[in-house]
């Protein structure tokens, strides 16, 4: 039987009181006596307590089994707005549940959600078993506790859902004769569970010492009376004190009373005046508060007396965990009590407050009588266990569902949630007028609640049960031409059915289906007969599905386990969107390299990836067509591609011409296609030139069938691909089959099988990309024109038997791990351990080491970031001086940026938090770099995940002993190098820091979203801004002079420095020399100063009504700027100086034709005269804006951290750029 139980009962404000401890309690026992069922968690992404929950239950029950549902919120019943919200909230719940396939449903407290989020009721869905846990139904009764209109409302719905259940279970007999007389029920839908002491209350003997610290902690001065529970007014807690303060004066000097429990203000000062009415001193009475269970028991063993008072008990749990301590316990003689204590003479009437004091005094006077109140309670609490009540709750249950345990099958849950998805929106569409309008926020949130619980919910089904050693699987995408991806999935398929799956192939493109090419399935029967096998196995009864298309859509696929196979990607940057896309709808991607992987990693792609690689076996099966003619000379090399400019057929047209000339006997062959981004005829004309000598081209755009291609290679002897960005390079792997030296760029994805031992690798440099997909910060590698040239002269004078010496070793490498039957193996093994190992739910815990909260870049950088990551950090900062604010709980400082540090508090910090990951802020003079270099290396040894952010990576004149050189080693053993710009990379490549480095920008706060291009300004003055920290570098001096200059032509500007003196002398000296400056020039009407460092938010107002945002930095070693990112933020037009650290913003901004007054006054001259110049830049910016703001980069370093925490990129990968 699959059982659903309703954990709300442990997150609610209940989780303090008996009612919490009894929902977690039964619930473990139920999971551990319930052989031959399965039980899965329901909690509420609302409340708090999730995260304890799955550490109680850690080894228990596999933590996929613990599901989290939302519903609109809020819904506490003391608003009468929230009526509509809640109902509709209690029909997704349900609906929630029901998609789980239950064949029991347990809800662990009913009577919950009066004044917070809690969501519970019974009946609303048809045909879901429902058993509730009864502990009492004291407000009925007891109309007291039911005073106000709405509290009325609330407990009533909540006995109507209880009269609906299919099963209640009694705490007691008590309670359970009580339901069948007050609610009317049939006697079979009641059963008596009972209750029990948790496993932690056991008879304890205190050491002396532990006696004394434990009176001590509370203010206990020696032997006490002891009451614990909650306390409102049926626990009858007033009448005790009354009955305690009437002792005898020598019993009360040696006596007091302890009250444990969680106690409202209110409460505690009405038992306080009650004691003083009745003559109790203040030190008799001591108030313990609400105490951990471990020291509830050490209270319980440690007292003299536990009194029970209770008027009405549904249970009465307190009694029962004091008794399995071996306490003497009285209690009340009413209601359940009598079942738990089980010995009529240490019963009392509560309503007697003499019967009460009389029993107490008689415990504490006659030690005979005590002593067998010890002896009895150990033997009574033995009679109770949570056990036998988990095996009688399970009783019940299969008394009404006798199927044996089953797991449904991906297509029923899906057909179910499917269903249940209309059937609920009719009903929340339904919902009575009394339940007022909804507003249109309202609608948003409950779609929302409903879409993320059917997610959860199909997760829950896809993770749970075991794959079937013969899978379905759908292979997805073109597969009836000599297109590349289409080569790739019928390969597949074929493979995949080889090893004894059942395959079907389904013929669909990135944009929709299509029938596939009728004479090509006539041609390759083996391939028809898998497309005929398509109709028979719909997505929805499929375990595997896998696309390869272009572009990628993936959000319609509906299979159990649904993946990207053999996936490909070129440059360094892969679309947000795309990433976003990835991660909601596909449980995996195979990715045809490592480059591709780390790419899909890079860009925020957090779903299991692996390499799954291409097959080229396909290609020993091609004959070649011996009578295809290939003209051309003696020696000849070959390109083989589309010649998108990635290709780097531009740069291999100069490169052959720089190296030979018409006299040589050498032709190079172009195979490729017309398509709109290839323009090699006119890149053979630019690199001809005026040449007469300019060496053999000759270009082929034919379509060549495989044999005729195959013929074209072996009558070749060297492919060049000087690839700006490769996925794989399949070219490549069929030249090396077909005995051709290979020539290419030394970055891409064809490093899986093109090294040093199989190939000539090119040297290069990383520059923007500038693929059609403009992309701001994606990089691709430019292609040493020199160093290509002298390899091509080199391959044409090397001898054939030492260039098939490579050759032959590339052979043998693609042979060995390049088959596709390689491929399906790996592709099959992802699905298996993936299906095998659910996503992980709880963020890893990260250790971020950076200044924190002062007045640094780095620090509102990473303060940035860590607010949108979606999961909280340890902030691990050094000491400082000059904070902005208190630190909080999560702050630990622990080390000295400003002297000489061993860096071993903060080893001893990243220790004590348990890092999984760390993610350190890296700049010049954070760090000694010989501690640096240790501390890396030792937290690669302790298995952490390590991620550097480098925020420079230009060696300080200044300071020679802190260079790069010196971190290399330790910087390799990094998963991730980030840095901000390309020279970055290019810097970081020179040190052989290649494979672990990627490019993450800085971001722009999400700010207030303003019209870019709207004048704020009003009459005709045109206002300038400026924006940063107040430092020499920043040209704020020069931006005075320009201002000065442009007054000087007749331009009526002004300009509002926005520029905060930062907390060093050479600041503050500016400061004063700008303000001089402004006075000699004249321009005191035209120049306001903000030289405070301003809240974010003003700062935004201020330069958000300027016309102009200027940046006239003079240089600088930083990478990039944070300053004007911000400027970007505010939606206004920037404009900067045109050096490097502008680099990353791109074609954002307007760049100023020099950096010195007359330059710079000359460049605004322009915009101000001509504000249409503008346009270009507003509108890139508005994209830029997109892409960069901290709400989608800290979703992404979330990500790339969740990646590498879960799959560390190969060593054998980052080896290559040692």
């Amino acid at each position: 039987m699959r059982i659903v139980i309703d954990m709300q009962g442990v997150q609610s404000e209940s989780r303090f009181r008996g009612i919490g401890r009894y929902s977690a309690a039964l619930a473990q026992a139920m999971v551990r006596n319930g052989k031959g069922h399965e039980f899965w968690l329901a909690v509420n992404g609302h409340m708090p307590g999730i995260d304890e929950l799955r550490e109680v239950f850690d080894g228990l029950l596999p933590q996929s089994r613990i599901v989290s549902f939302t519903t609109p919120a809020p819904t506490h019943w003391q608003e009468g707005c929230n009526t509509w919200r809640r109902e509709a909230a209690e029909r997704v719940r349900e609906a929630f549940l029901r998609d789980l396939l239950p064949d029991m449903v347990h809800v662990s407290s009913m009577i919950e959600g009066a004044q917070d989020q809690v969501v519970t009721s019974i009946g609303h869905q048809s045909g879901v078993r429902t058993a509730a846990t009864l502990y009492d139904l004291i407000p009925l009764h007891n109309p007291e506790y039911l005073a106000a209109e709405w509290v009325k409302d609330w407990y009533s719905s909540k006995i109507a859902s209880l009269k609906r259940a299919d099963l209640l279970l009694a705490i007691s007999e008590h309670a359970r004769a009580e339901a069948i007389e007050s609610l009317g029920l049939d006697v079979q839908r009641v059963v008596n569970i009972s209750s029990a002491a948790s496993e932690i209350f056991r008879p304890h003997v205190l050491s002396n010492e532990e006696r004394a610290a434990l009176l001590s902690r509370h203010g206990i001065q020696d032997r006490y009376v002891m009451y614990s529970g909650a306390m409102d007014s049926r626990k009858n807690a007033g009448r005790l004190v009354e009955a305690f303060a009437g002792f005898p004066a020598e019993k009360l000097r040696a006596c007091q009373l302890v009250i444990a429990g969680k106690l409202p203000p209110l409460e505690q000062e009405r038992l306080q005046l009650l004691a003083r009415r009745y003559g109790l001193s203040e030190d008799r009475i001591v108030f313990a508060g609400y105490v951990s269970d471990k020291e509830l028991v050490l209270l319980y063993a440690a007292a003299e007396l536990y009194v029970f008072p209770s008027l009405y008990e549904g249970f009465g749990l307190p009694a029962l965990e004091a008794m399995a301590c071996g306490t003497a316990t009285i209690g009340s003689s009413l209601t359940s009590v009598p079942e738990v204590i089980g010995r009529s003479d240490a019963l009392f009437d509560p309503c007697d407050v003499q019967a009460i004091r009389s029993s107490m005094l008689r415990v504490l006077s006659d030690e005979a009588f005590a002593q067998s109140l010890r002896e009895h309670a150990a033997v009574q609490a033995g009679k109770f266990s949570w056990d036998a009540s988990a095996r009688r709750a399970l009783e019940a249950f299969e008394s009404r569902h006798e199927a044996l345990v089953h797991t449904p099958l991906w297509p029923v849950a899906v057909q179910t949630v499917e269903r249940g998805e209309a059937e609920l929106v009719k009903e929340i569409a339904a919902l009575g007028s009394d339940a007022a309008t909804p507003a249109q926020q309202d609608l948003v949130d409950v779609a929302a609640a409903i879409a993320e619980n059917q997610v959860t919910a199909l997760q829950a089904h896809r993770y749970h049960g075991d794959l079937p050693l013969r899978l379905r699987w759908r292979v997805e995408g073109p597969f009836d031409s000599s297109y590349s991806l289409a080569l790739v999935n019928r390969e597949l398929a074929l493979a995949l059915r080889e090893r004894g799956n059942d395959v079907a192939l389904h013929s669909t493109e990135g944009p929709g289906d299509f029938a596939a090419d009728a004479q090509f399935l006539a041609s390759r029967q083996d391939v028809a007969q898998l497309h005929a096998r398509e109709p028979a196995l719909p997505p929805a009864e499929a375990d595997v599905s896998s696309r390869l298309l272009y572009p990628p859509r993936v959000a319609d696929m509906r299979s159990r386990f649904n993946l990207l196979h053999d996936y490909a990607w070129e440059e360094s940057e892969f679309p947000w969107e795309w990433a976003d896309a990835f991660n909601d709808a596909l449980q995996g991607i195979s990715a045809l390299s490592h480059h591709v992987e780390k790419i899909l990693i890079d860009s925020g792609v957090s779903i299991p990836i692996s390499v799954g690689e291409a097959g080229v076996d396909h290609w020993t099966r091609v004959h070649s067509d011996k009578s295809y003619p290939c003209e051309g000379k003696k020696f000849r090399f070959l390109h083989v591609s589309s010649c998108f400019p990635r290709k780097g057929a531009d740069v291999l047209l100069k490169a052959f011409g720089d190296a030979f000339n018409s006299s040589d006997d050498v032709t190079l062959v172009i195979k490729t296609f017309a398509n709109p981004h290839n323009e090699i005829r006119r890149w053979v004309e630019e690199a001809r030139g005026a040449r007469e000598d300019f060496p053999d081209v000759r270009i082929i755009e034919e379509d060549l069938s495989e044999p005729r291609l195959k013929r074209l290679y072996e009558t070749s002897h060297v492919l060049v691909a000087p690839s700006r960005a490769e996925g794989f390079g399949l070219p490549m792997a069929e030249a090396m089959m077909s005995g051709l030296g290979v020539i290419t760029t030394g970055w891409g994805g064809q490093l899986d099988f093109c090294n040093e031992q199989t190939a000539w690798l090119v040297d290069y440099s990383f520059e923007r990309a500038q693929s059609h997909f403009g992309m701001f910060n994606s990089v691709w590698a430019e292609p040493d024109r020199d160093h290509l040239a002298e390899i091509m002269r080199e391959l044409h004078r090397l001898p054939d038997e030492q260039r098939m010496f490579k050759v032959k070793k590339a052979q043998a490498l693609l042979l060995e791990r390049f088959q596709w039957e390689n491929v399906a193996a790996r592709t099959e093994n992802l699905v298996r351990q993936i299906a095998a190992s659910p996503p992980r739910r709880s963020a890893p815990v990260t250790a971020w080491v950076s200044s924190w909260k002062t007045k640094c870049g780095i620090a509102s950088y990473s303060e940035h970031l860590i607010g949108n990551l979606g999961y909280g950090v340890h902030i691990l900062s050094p000491h400082a001086t000059d904070q902005l604010e208190p630190d909080a709980m999560n702050v630990h400082r622990c080390w000295d940026s400003s002297a000489p540090d061993d860096l071993l508090g903060l080893e001893a910090s990243l220790h004590a938090v348990n890092a999984e990951v760390v993610v350190i802020q890296f700049q010049y003079g954070f760090f000694e770099f010989k501690a640096l270099s240790r501390l890396l290396q030792a937290q690669k040894r302790a298995g952490r995940a390590i991620v550097v952010m480098m925020h420079a990576t230009q060696d300080p004149v200044h300071v020679p002993e802190r260079k790069l050189a010196m971190l290399v080693d330790a910087l390799r053993l990094c998963d991730r190098i980030l840095v901000h710009s390309v020279s970055d990379l290019n810097r970081l490549k020179v040190l052989g820091l290649v494979d672990n480095v990627a490019i993450f920008p800085h971001g722009i706060v999400d700010l207030p979203v303003v019209p870019a291009g709207t004048k704020k300004t009003t009459g005709r003055r045109f206002r300038l801004g400026s924006y940063g920290f107040c430092l020499p570098h920043k040209g704020l001096p020069q931006l005075i002079e320009a201002v000065a200059l442009l007054v000087a032509r007749g331009h009526d500007v002004s300009l509002r420095m926005v520029n905060a003196i930062y907390p060093v002398g050479e600041s503050e000296k500016l400061a004063v020399e700008l303000r001089d400056l402004v006075s000699r020039l004249d321009l005191a009407e035209r120049v306001e100063f903000h030289m405070d460092y301003l809240p974010e938010a003003l700062s935004f107002e201020l330069l958000h009504d300027t016309d102009l945002i200027v940046f006239p930095y003079q240089g600088t070693a930083e990478s990039s700027s944070a300053a004007v990112r911000y400027g970007l933020a505010t939606t206004r037009p920037v404009a900067v100086t045109p050096i490097a650290i502008f680099d990353d913003v791109g074609d954002a901004v307007v760049r100023l034709p020099g950096t010195d007054p007359a330059h710079l006054a000359s460049g605004l001259a322009a915009i101000v005269e001509n504000s249409r110049l503008l346009d270009e830049s507003n509108q890139v910016a508005l994209k830029w804006r997109e892409a960069h703001r901290y709400s989608r980069l800290g979703r992404r370093l979330s990500n790339i951290i969740r990646a590498l925490c879960s799959q560390r990129v190969d060593a054998s990968f980052l080896s290559r750029s040692s």
